[in-house]
């Protein structure tokens, strides 16, 4: 007798479990889960892989003594404490890969004056770069829109990468095809059919 298929509820139950350990994993393991999955894993997120995998083992105290700290430090104002932590970050540039500011669903609707169902239209057409947050959620980059609606041509030059985050950091990087500027400055600046005869051939030389 073969086995009862599970209900539409377990199955429901399953996913939000699975939706809600993913959303909690490191990036690192992320990446790993991706790659288990042959999902396209984009160039940053594997340079964050790669940074986190170099990782060095802490010194051995001589002679086996237990090394101990001098406490947390004296208490200081956040303005301090702001400043200080100026003085000892270092910019992460593979954070800052998207080069703009990226919105929710909800925010850019708002931002736009448009429908919800008009961004999702977008979206579901490529009509936009919709850049995935965790398995159901997405963010858009704010540089990839004229007005009120995508820049001319977007959806054109997307069409030749593979996801939309490849298209996005191809997008985004200065382009010698394009006279040195990222692409979708060129598109904002009406030179659609240069930057989409860049992106066909973004992969000739590869």
């Amino acid at each position: 007798m073969s086995a009862a298929k599970p209900s539409h509820l377990t199955r429901a139950a399953l996913t939000k479990a699975i939706e809600s350990k993913v959303e909690r994993m490191p990036l690192h393991d992320l990446v790993e889960l991706a790659s288990t999955l042959k999902v396209t894993v984009p160039a940053a997120a594997k340079t964050i892989r790669r940074r986190e995998a170099k990782t060095v083992a802490p010194p051995a105290a001589p002679g086996g003594r237990v090394l101990r700290g001098a406490g947390v430090g004296p208490v200081v104002s956040a303005a301090k404490g702001s400043r200080l932590l100026d003085a000892i970050t270092v910019d992460d540039e593979a954070a800052d890969w998207a080069e703009s500011a990226l919105v929710g669903a909800g925010a850019l609707v708002e931002r736009l004056g448009i429908a919800r169902g008009t961004l999702d239209n977008w979206r579901k057409g490529g009509k936009v770069v919709a850049l995935r947050k965790g398995l159901r959620n997405f963010v858009y980059p704010l540089r990839q829109f004229d007005r009120r609606r995508p820049v001319d041509g977007l959806d054109q030059v997307a069409e030749h990468f593979t996801s939309p985050e490849e298209a996005w950091e191809w997008l985004v990087a200065p382009n010698r095809m394009t006279d040195g500027k990222a692409p979708i400055d060129a598109l904002h600046a009406g030179e659609v059919k240069a930057v989409i005869s860049a992106a066909a051939g973004a992969f000739d030389y590869a």
